[in-house]
């Protein structure tokens, strides 16, 4: 009988008290003084790279939905469920999309790679984009293991557990290339009333992004955008981003780039955080200004989802 030597990466090896159960997960929110949390999946980052079979992805990302509608379905409001849809057969994405919402699903994201590797802003994508704005469903890119032909090669193939330390701290510059592909297929102009998020890759790097946009979009190469403003523009109106509680750095960010673009979020139960991020958030946001503090811990959020 074959018994896999545990390594200590793996989902169970980390999964702590509130991480599988929505009654643990209550009680864990009680014990941490959080009202409500929004849900990303952990497990369910796994299989979408490997699942060449476009239609049965869809499938299994339908059922995964449905399941966690189950889960937040006795939280009064607590545990509030977001989709998980792949964007690689439009069609089927927007179905999906519109069935989420129906099912009371808050919102949406995307894995950072897309298995028809068109970048996220291509045209092809726009019946999703219009869908998540008739529904009032923000858009959100979040980090997850990609398949082989995604993950870049110029040191070799860095993708064993050897290299785990690496490919976490680079794996952000996928989201931060979709994120970016949206300025370049001129999506904001198209949908201004799309909702954007970019999730758990941190956010103290937004600033610099910003104004290298808006550098290179007043430059001769800005002529290669389709846009009728400057990127930071639209960031203001249209996107959010969610930093880590360990990051102090945000303190500065924060007031340049706008208090109302900022949430946290905890990445509970993965193994990339250490547990005590509660600690971390309060020192956090002593850092920050009265309302700073306010958006970043619950306004903000609640803002993005229209729930305020």
């Amino acid at each position: 009988e074959y018994k896999r030597e545990p390594t200590g990466s793996g989902y169970v090896d980390n999964a702590s008290f509130g991480s599988m159960d929505p009654k643990e997960r209550l009680k864990r929110l009680d014990i941490e003084n959080i009202e409500k949390v929004f849900l990303y999946p952990t497990v369910g980052l796994l299989w979408e790279p490997e699942c060449e079979d476009l239609e049965l992805s869809m499938a299994y990302a339908r059922a995964y939905n449905r399941w966690l509608v189950d889960f937040c379905s006795d939280s009064d409001g607590r545990l509030i469920p977001l989709a998980h849809i792949p964007i690689g057969i439009p069609g089927l994405a927007e179905e999906e999309l519109r069935r989420a919402a129906k099912d009371g699903m808050k919102g949406f994201f995307v894995a950072p790679y897309i298995w028809s590797r068109k970048a996220h802003g291509h045209p092809d994508h726009d019946r999703v984009f219009a869908a998540a704005q008739e529904l009032a469903m923000p858009f959100g890119i979040h980090p997850s293991f990609e398949p082989h032909w995604a993950v870049p090669t110029r040191f070799g193939r860095m993708t064993s557990f050897s290299t785990a330390f690496y490919q976490n701290i680079t794996g952000g510059d996928a989201v931060r290339g979709g994120f970016t592909s949206l300025f370049q297929y001129g999506v904001f102009d198209k949908f201004p009333d799309l909702k954007v998020i970019i999730l758990e890759i941190g956010a103290g790097w937004i600033g610099y992004w910003l104004e290298r946009m808006d550098a290179v979009y007043e430059s001769p190469l800005g002529k290669s955008v389709p846009l009728k403003n400057k990127p930071s523009e639209y960031f203001r109106r249209q996107c959010w981003i969610s930093g880590d509680p360990d990051e102090r750095s945000l303190a500065g960010v924060i007031p340049f780039v706008g208090e109302d673009r900022f949430f946290w979020a905890s990445d509970f139960p993965h193994a990339d955080h250490p547990p005590e991020y509660i600690p971390n958030l309060i020192e956090l946001t002593n850092l920050l200004s009265e309302s700073g503090r306010e958006g970043i811990l619950g306004k903000n959020v609640l803002t993005c989802y229209g729930m305020d």
